[in-house]
């Protein structure tokens, strides 16, 4: 598989992440997303189209991931 990563993108991860057990993401310039996971940077990312990364935002905000208490 060839990634759809330009070499140039900014990976950045959450402040609350614990070392390098972190997911990082990337915004593509197609408005898409990059995820990789923070200690195997040099693995292949999961990349998201800006349709399918606006659908994933929107069911987080809507609560749809929340874990049942």
């Amino acid at each position: 598989m060839t990634s759809r990563v330009p070499e140039d993108v900014v990976w950045m991860r959450s402040s609350t992440s614990a070392g390098d057990d972190a997911v990082e993401i990337a915004r593509l310039p197609d408005g898409g997303a990059a995820l990789r996971r923070a200690n195997d940077p040099d693995c292949e990312p999961h990349v998201y189209t800006a349709a399918e990364w606006d659908a994933f935002v929107k069911g987080v905000d809507a609560g749809e991931f929340d874990l049942p208490e």
